[in-house]
């Protein structure tokens, strides 16, 4: 069954963000959107995206175009979010950490333990603190965030240490997205942060750069890690949403009526990616034990107890009070 509820009542601000009048006329020109990220060619989102674009085509008889451009190559994660900014590429999609570092408010929706489902994580778009984040995004910073993907828990990875406590991770070098929060988090933690790109984790982890790195298991699978990484952690320390960004300059080029074409055929996109990671979150468990990966049992508990810091950091960036009023959705 699919992680993604009924829609229906939810995300009202964020359809309004995509929906503003403006005075484009009811059908625009013809035009090719091109859609830049991280993901491998076949991994869940970028089949996500490729069904996206079968749907914008089927909608404007062929009038719009979505173009796929996985795997970096138009860029580091970043270098494509800047791109989206200054109005050369029209689609991304991202975490809310990495779009923290323009917005710091909108790390939060990607703050270790918050979330108990995807469902709470629906509710939480409409909080006024959130829709106030967005819409400083899209006015301030050229980036309309419309709605989330699913892509998974986040669990840890290593080669050599198996991760039970927070203690385990004392000295590990541990890749993370290029994200203040995460960064944050693993130095709480008591490990090294190494930002980069999700397309260098790979080498980066077979030629010992890095120790380990986080990321929900069908991302795990799709870029191979666990032919160099020998443990899985179930750590579960973050229920991650993927958040398309549009560029403000292209939002503002697309007639009403293709805003609208684009957001349900991101929608269609994210109804494909959010089953195909929620099937992987299910099987691929036995799958990975069958060639060798070891799972280990972490002690959640003891790791909420050691983030305390970090969520007291960030109380004033994201709001006093909101951590909690999220949790309680």
């Amino acid at each position: 069954m699919s992680v993604r509820p009924t829609r229906r009542g939810l995300l009202a601000g964020g359809a309004a963000l995509l929906a503003a009048p403006n005075l484009a006329s009811a059908q625009g020109a013809a035009r090719t959107l091109r859609f830049g990220h991280v993901h491998p060619p076949e991994g869940e989102v970028t089949r996500g995206i490729a069904r996206a674009a079968e749907v914008l085509r089927e909608r404007t008889g062929g009038r719009l175009r979505m173009d796929n451009f996985p795997s970096s190559q138009l860029g580091a994660e970043r270098e494509m979010l800047t791109q989206v900014q200054q109005g050369t590429l029209d689609l991304c999609i991202t975490g809310p950490g990495v779009l923290g570092s323009w917005v710091r408010a909108i790390s939060i929706l990607e703050a270790p333990f918050l979330a108990s489902d995807f469902a709470q994580v629906l509710r939480m778009m409409n909080h006024p603190a959130i829709q106030g984040a967005f819409r400083q995004l899209a006015d301030q910073r050229g980036m309309r965030p419309l709605e989330p993907w699913y892509y998974g828990t986040r669990h840890m990875t290593t080669r050599d240490r198996p991760i039970r406590v927070p203690e385990d991770m004392r000295g590990l070098k541990m890749r993370v997205p290029q994200a203040p929060l995460f960064v944050d988090m693993m130095r709480i933690l008591g490990a090294a942060p190494t930002p980069m790109s999700l397309g260098e984790v790979y080498l980066s982890l077979q030629t010992g750069v890095i120790d380990g790195q986080e990321n929900p298991l069908p991302t795990i699978e799709a870029n191979k890690f666990t032919e160099v990484q020998r443990f899985i952690n179930l750590t579960g320390h973050i229920l991650v949403p993927l958040l398309p960004v549009l560029s403000t300059a292209t939002f503002n080029a697309l007639a009403e009526a293709d805003r609208e074409h684009v957001r349900v055929a991101l929608r269609e996109g994210a109804a494909v990616s959010d089953r195909l990671v929620s099937e992987g979150e299910q099987n691929l468990r036995t799958t990975m034990a069958a060639r060798g990966t070891q799972f280990v049992e972490s002690d959640r508990a003891a790791f909420r107890r050691a983030l305390a810091p970090l969520y007291e950091r960030y109380e004033e960036a994201w709001g006093r009070g909101v951590f909690a009023q999220l949790q309680a959705m």
